[in-house]
């Protein structure tokens, strides 16, 4: 499987370390950076290095890809799958290997995304591990496979905590993951787009949504949900599709904490609106057999969310979104 990586960035320091630190593990893979600049400030020599230009000249509705948010990896995101990517692996720019720990990087990310687990249906009673299965448990599910579409990597160091938390736990500190988990069938998760990977069939739901601001500056009014949001309409395509998702390694070393304060101000209005919209999400109806498909329903869902004009204005941008992939 051949991996494209996905970084976006706005400080060269920081991904002129990352090329450094990670030049050995991403070797063979395509490394894309998204710099959130109308033009580019500075030059990598090593990496493809995209800009507001480009995005402007490749993309008819250039305007879904939002401007000053890291959401502005959507394009990498495109130009990855647009190139044949067989899996994309999009990482920020503070984050690298993990310290004494580098190795075989691109292999540990084949390796969860080769996994087929079971149906999440029912879950044994038994050990984890253990060859039988309990009474009860129904035979037809017993050779039951589901194929893992997407990893949720993790990360050591610095959390992914909302501002609020950050600033009242601000030392908080993880060791390296070692455990994978499968996304329970029918459960939702806090999707974190700092070390994901997903096969190619996922991109037409890999849409980081409208937050930040416009190519003019009008802010969207959202910021810091684009990830979290994205990973409801994930979840529900892999449940209804009878895919699977993990949680686990490879761990990387995410090694720079952003503003408490920041983050309150931005999250505040969508901190709100999420206590909601999830619920909105997950009883909205799925009837088609495409990852495409499933997205535009959902586009459909998000435009009667509210009478805000930001949803059906995303619900369009979704659209556009999943027009890019022939649907």
């Amino acid at each position: 499987m051949n991996v494209a990586v996905v970084v976006p960035t706005i400080r060269q320091d920081c991904a002129e370390k990352f090329l450094s630190l990670w030049a050995a593990e991403l070797k063979g893979a395509r490394l894309i950076f998204v710099e959130d600049n109308p033009k580019r400030t500075f030059r990598l020599g090593a990496a493809e290095h995209y800009c507001h230009a480009d995005i402007d000249r490749d993309l008819a509705n250039s305007w879904i890809v939002p401007r000053r948010t890291s959401a502005c990896r959507s394009y990498g995101i495109w130009l990855a799958w647009k190139d044949g990517a067989d899996v994309i692996w999009t990482l920020d720019d503070d984050c690298y290997p993990e310290p004494g720990r580098q190795g075989d990087y691109l292999n540990q990310v084949r390796s969860a995304l080769a996994r087929e687990v079971p149906p999440g249906e029912w879950v044994s009673t038994l050990p984890p591990g253990f060859p039988l299965y309990p009474r009860g448990y129904p035979y037809q599910l017993r050779d039951e496979k589901r194929p893992v579409m997407m990893n949720h990597g993790l990360w050591s160091n610095v959390p992914d905590l909302d501002g609020l938390t950050q600033k009242a736990n601000p030392d908080v500190r993880l060791p390296p993951a070692r455990e994978c988990r499968v996304i329970p069938y029918g459960a939702f998760f806090p999707m974190c787009v700092m070390n994901l990977a997903w096969r190619r069939d996922m991109t037409p739901a890999l849409y980081m949504l409208l937050m930040g601001q416009d190519a003019q500056g009008r802010k969207w009014g959202y910021d810091r949900f684009d990830d979290i949001w994205a990973g409801l309409f994930v979840k529900r395509i892999t449940d209804h599709l009878g895919w699977a998702i993990t949680s686990g390694p490879p761990s990387v070393h995410h090694s720079k904490a952003s503003n408490a304060d920041t983050n309150i101000r931005l999250e505040a209005a969508g901190i709100a609106v999420h206590e909601e919209f999830w619920k909105h999400i997950r009883d909205a109806p799925l009837t088609a057999k495409t990852v495409t498909g499933c997205y535009l329903e959902l586009a459909e869902a998000v435009a009667t969310f509210s009478a805000q004009p930001y949803w059906p204005r995303l619900a369009w941008a979704m659209r556009c979104w999943a027009h890019l992939f022939g649907e």
